[in-house]
């Protein structure tokens, strides 16, 4: 089993955290966000695809070709133009369905072997902010709409970050969003015209967009919840 980890982005709301370091080595509890990411694949994936990008060589240093017996691959994302750009340089490396994860929020293994128990499927939440998220639209036990970020949510579940897909997903163009990005939800979008998307209800999503968040997480993660 592979993962596709996206630890390419800028982390611009965490400045200046972020001026020297890529996001994904900003320290919770003197563990790196990254750190904590792959330590939850222990033991479930053979082989971890690091998308990077922005400071890519300092994260390249840090984990070198294999971390705690986990294959580390390197894919680059030269311009950071999106998540949707950033996961496709994954491709050339993918062999089959595999996970897609965000590389700057903190994730539990339970979620990870739950996803991975439906297939397709993706990972969701609920929180006080959607309109900073992907909002998901289900019907049953399926996914059948989902919206990038939108101004006016009419709902408060959320995409977390993290995808059990097949590389096939990337066979559809996508444009860039009035963001001027591509995103990786657009992907999704496209997927759900023609296939089924199922969901599964994270049980700890520790989302790291600000500063303020590290000790949040700082806190949650000694409480041990």
């Amino acid at each position: 089993m592979q993962a596709v980890i996206l630890a390419a982005g800028k982390g611009t709301r965490m400045r200046p955290l972020t001026s020297k370091l890529p996001k994904p080595l900003l320290q919770i509890g003197g563990q790196r966000i990254l750190e904590h990411t792959i330590e939850q694949l222990h033991g479930i994936v053979d082989e971890v695809i690091l998308v990077v990008g922005y400071r890519g060589k300092l994260i390249q240093k840090s984990f070198r070709d294999n971390y705690k017996g986990i294959k580390i691959t390197y894919a680059w994302q030269k311009e950071q133009s999106g998540t949707g750009d950033a996961a496709k340089q994954a491709l050339p490396f993918l062999k089959g369905p595999c996970l897609f994860i965000n590389g700057d929020d903190l994730y539990d293994k339970r979620d990870i072997k739950k996803i991975l128990g439906k297939y397709p499927s993706i990972l969701v939440a609920t929180t006080e902010h959607p309109e900073r998220y992907a909002v998901i639209e289900t019907k049953g036990n399926r996914v059948i709409s989902l919206l990038e970020k939108p101004k006016h949510p009419t709902g408060n579940l959320v995409s977390v970050g993290m995808y059990f897909l097949d590389p096939l997903i990337f066979q559809w163009n996508i444009k860039k969003s009035s963001r001027g990005e591509y995103e990786f939800t657009d992907y999704i979008r496209k997927w759900l015209k023609k296939k089924t998307l199922h969901y599964v209800i994270s049980s700890r999503w520790i989302p790291i967009t600000t500063p303020e968040n590290l000790l949040e997480a700082k806190r949650i993660l000694k409480l041990g919840n």
